[in-house]
């Protein structure tokens, strides 16, 4: 068996008995990864094997093992992804001998997710379920169907990427990271088929209810995002919303990237529609690069 090389104080194992005594969950981050010789649990048995772990670190400094078995009821090629994130931990053996603490994600989860089942029933009965943000953290994306895995409670939650903010054109690949914490809601459960959906955006101010008690302002800032011979200049005003938008004759043609001074000329938060008028360029225009400029270089 490895045997760590510092020794715990009296108050770090008096800390560690009482907290694996009481079987209370804890936090730890994930420091390193790597393989040991250590305890796992084999058809019922104790047997001690070389086997990959996530190697913690608890408050306080002392650090404690968590054999991949014990990291997630699912199976993972390696744990690599995970340095860096932070996990709940229920402490499940102390080796005084060797001064090892060994650790379980998959028990701290299987305890927060009872918990997390039974909240959800409960606000569902008082039909408040909509009501209750969950603190959660990113677990990866299926590049597949860009669903989003969230692990809340210990529970394994997913959103489609338009439940991730109000941006639809979003690049979820791009943009969304693993181990990045975040708030939840849920928006419809099944518990038979251990089924989650909840949603970021539903946690966020609706940018279109925002710009409706924008209407009065004299100008606000926008982004031009596309400029079409067909369908028209389009403006985004927040994340988000983009809106159509025309200008006086006065003006140059937009090009898109160019910071515009707009007047809100309508908004229809309901339908997710808008109209501005582009007024001026604060920062003065872009200029538009002549494709043939390099034949007289």
């Amino acid at each position: 068996m490895a045997q760590s090389t510092i020794s715990w104080s009296q108050e770090e194992l008096e800390q560690l008995a009482r907290i694996h005594r009481q079987s209370e969950i804890i936090k730890g981050m994930v420091q390193s990864v790597g393989f040991m010789n250590i305890p796992v649990q084999e058809g019922g048995k104790t047997v001690t094997k070389e086997t990959e772990v996530a190697i913690f670190r608890l408050e306080g400094g002392v650090t404690a093992y968590c054999p991949a078995p014990e990291f997630s009821e699912r199976t993972f090629k390696t744990l690599n992804g995970f340095v860096g994130t932070e996990q709940n931990l229920i402490i499940t053996r102390l080796d005084l001998k060797h001064q090892l603490a060994l650790v379980s994600v998959k028990e701290a989860d299987a305890k927060k997710r009872q918990v997390f089942w039974d909240t959800l029933k409960y606000l569902e009965k008082k039909d408040a379920l909509d009501e209750q943000v969950f603190e959660g953290v990113v677990f990866g994306v299926n590049p597949e169907n860009e669903r989003i895995h969230v692990r809340v409670e210990g529970t394994d939650c997913f959103m489609l990427k338009y439940d991730w903010d109000w941006n639809r054109d979003i690049d979820v690949m791009a943009t969304v990271e693993r181990g990045t914490p975040i708030q939840v809601k849920v928006l419809k459960f099944d518990e038979e088929r251990k089924m989650v959906r909840i949603s970021r955006k539903d946690t966020m101010e609706d940018p279109f209810k925002k710009l409706e008690n924008m209407k009065e302002m004299e100008v606000v800032v926008g982004r031009v995002a596309d400029v079409d011979s067909i369908h028209g200049i389009f403006v985004q005003i927040e994340e988000g919303v983009t809106l159509k938008a025309s200008k006086p004759r006065y003006l140059e043609e937009p090009l898109v990237g160019d910071i515009v001074s707009c007047k809100i000329r309508s908004i229809d938060a309901k339908n997710r529609k808008g109209k501005v008028v582009i007024v001026d360029y604060p920062r003065g225009k872009k200029k538009r690069k002549d494709l043939g400029s390099f034949l007289y270089q």
